[in-house]
């Protein structure tokens, strides 16, 4: 077997219930797209928050010490 991913023929994907993909208006006004995007960011702000608080304590300690 190969490892190459198979070619899909045709250019375009076509929807496959027929009817057509929802735009970017119609995506931002589902609710699940906000909370995941906050749940997102609120991680990010408390991985950074403490991120840069243990960077702080350690220097502060570095600095204590030294």
């Amino acid at each position: 077997m190969s490892s190459e991913r198979p070619v899909v023929s045709g250019g375009d994907d076509a929807p496959t219930s027929g009817r057509p993909r929802p735009g970017l208006r119609v995506i931002a006004r589902d609710r699940r797209v906000w909370v995941i995007l906050g749940v997102v960011a609120a991680a990010m702000v408390c991985c950074c928050a403490s991120a840069a608080g243990t960077l702080f304590a350690l220097a502060a300690g570095l600095f204590t010490t030294g």
